[in-house]
């Protein structure tokens, strides 16, 4: 049988988070919850709660983007913003990024996606795999909608998330268009 309530220390095993984010989460108000008062235990959640937010943190582009990095002691994790991870400048990234490629076909072949984003081939079939992105397979080879790689590559979830050089070069190109 489920509790209806969950402590601080079950709530951060069950979101896989840090105890100082859900520390943060919790005394900023990001997850609604009680505080018991205790020096231990001080946290108590609704089961209802938890879920909706774990929902949220897995559905939502750009949700929580205004954290990452923050809980990091690793000097690399807090590196300057590109983009600011905006439902604004993620729209005008998209845009960009649809005249940049106007010359590629409609279907993109994964490896070509992969490297466009500076990502491994692996990722890409990845996402396909949990339903991120929808892949065709045709004469052994599978492609993606170049449209549907656009959006989510330009996603504000995305952006925050910046992660190799190739995808740092793409958005650095963006800005500079944009100036």
């Amino acid at each position: 049988m489920k509790k209806d309530f969950m402590s601080g220390s079950e709530l951060r095993q069950y979101l896989h988070i840090s105890t100082r984010k859900m520390k943060y989460l919790m005394d900023h108000d990001y997850i609604p919850h009680e505080n018991t008062g205790h020096a231990t235990h001080k946290y108590r959640v609704s089961r209802e709660e938890a879920e909706k937010f774990k929902y949220r943190m897995e559905t939502e582009d750009g949700f929580l983007a205004e954290l990452v990095g923050k809980f990091s002691n690793r000097t690399e994790h807090h590196p300057r913003r590109i983009l600011e991870p905006t439902a604004e400048n993620s729209k005008a990234f998209r845009l960009w990024l649809e005249k940049e490629w106007a010359e590629l076909p409609e279907a993109l072949p994964t490896q070509t996606a992969a490297s466009l984003a500076g990502f491994a081939p692996q990722r890409i079939h990845k996402l396909i795999k949990e339903k991120a992105l929808h892949g065709i397979i045709v004469r052994a080879v599978q492609y993606i909608s170049k449209s549907e790689f656009i959006s989510y590559i330009s996603s504000p979830k995305q952006i925050a998330l910046v992660q190799n050089e190739a995808y740092k070069s793409l958005m650095g190109r963006f800005i500079k268009s944009d100036s």
